[in-house]
């Protein structure tokens, strides 16, 4: 063999030369390995003259019926490679498993039928697992930002999580239930995993939104959405989603799915954003929320109005009927 020249070796331990072998396609193809295996052992005799490089006969192997093999060009070889699925990506070299925090409990959802809007959250943290209500850390800014934006008429503390859908039409949830100290320590294939449920959530209560509290969320019902295709820095914006992003979409009962609301992310720890450009987003959402507040009520009103005989009508008409002092019923007019 030429000086530098070395001779390749499959993952069975195969000498192969021109071909890397690294399974066969058939049993008809031993001849072919035989051959293989001679060339390879004529070209090391031919620099050091050694019989040793003879092929060789594995007889303990001989009667095994041989597994289905396949050649790979020699350029496509890489040392070391085995053939086979490839393996799920590696986690982050923070990630917690559930037992790390199964001594904390998880937080219940706050929802209701025909909620305004439906927050979802990332996990519940250490401290609001701890108090078991959602955003109970100090120093996240849900409660906060909430009032700020209009969308309470007073700045709830973390215990009132529960009266959210009663007093004013808004709900939580989380795309992962188990607590964590951090987002690092959660995977993210059980963030993916979770957008299904976030789905049958909205067909079941039916929000007319939806506002995902963290970009990390929406990255994740986009990857479930778009065949784990990452969300682009093009493709993403706060604020409103398209319509065809709508969430729990049911069209067999009627149902045209929740509106998107991306915002970001309440935890302390997001230090990226400045408060005024926070307070904007839900401001933005504040609105909205109270616009369909009025709506409904107008509707609720109009509605009651025809179930109790008709429409007001207005005073000082003919058919207006007024008390008469002496005792009888009088129109506008009558003597």
């Amino acid at each position: 063999m030429a000086s530098g020249a070395r001779t390749l070796r499959s993952s069975s331990g195969t000498p192969a030369t021109g071909n890397a072998i690294v399974e066969f396609a058939t049993k008809g193809d031993e001849d072919k390995i035989a051959w293989l295996a001679a060339v390879s052992g004529s070209d090391s005799g031919s620099s050091s003259g050694s019989a040793s490089s003879a092929p060789r006969t594995d007889t303990a192997n001989a009667d095994k019926t041989p597994v289905k093999r396949k050649y790979t060009d020699l350029l496509s070889y890489k040392a070391g490679a085995s053939p086979g699925p490839k393996k799920k990506a590696a986690r982050s070299s923070s990630y917690a498993p559930p037992s790390k925090y199964a001594h904390l409990n998880g937080v219940p959802c706050q929802l209701s039928d025909n909620m305004l809007c439906m927050f979802i959250g990332l996990n519940p943290g250490v401290a609001t697992a701890q108090a078991g209500h959602c955003y109970a850390n100090p120093s996240n800014l849900f409660w906060r930002l909430m009032h700020k934006g209009g969308l309470t008429t007073r700045q709830c503390r973390p215990q009132e999580d529960v009266i959210l859908p009663k007093e004013f039409n808004l709900g939580t949830t989380n795309i992962v239930s188990r607590p964590t100290a951090s987002q690092a320590e959660l995977s993210q294939e059980e963030m993916d995993d979770g957008v299904a449920e976030l789905e049958r959530k909205c067909r079941q209560y039916r929000p007319e939104a939806v506002c995902l509290v963290g970009k990390a969320i929406w990255e994740s019902v986009w990857r479930s959405r778009h065949g784990g295709t990452k969300i682009t820095k093009a493709q993403f914006k706060f604020g409103w989603q398209d319509a065809k992003e709508n969430m729990g979409v049911d069209k067999k009962n009627g149902y045209p799915g929740a509106k998107v609301y991306v915002v970001v992310s309440t935890s302390g720890l997001c230090a990226g954003y400045s408060l005024e450009y926070k307070i904007q987003l839900w401001t933005k959402l504040g609105d909205w929320v109270n616009q369909r507040r009025a709506e409904r009520a107008a509707a609720a009103a109009e509605v009651a109005t025809e179930e109790e005989g008709g429409p007001a009508l207005a005073s000082g008409t003919e058919e207006d009927p007024t008390p008469d002092p002496d005792g009888g019923v009088k129109t506008e007019g009558s003597p």
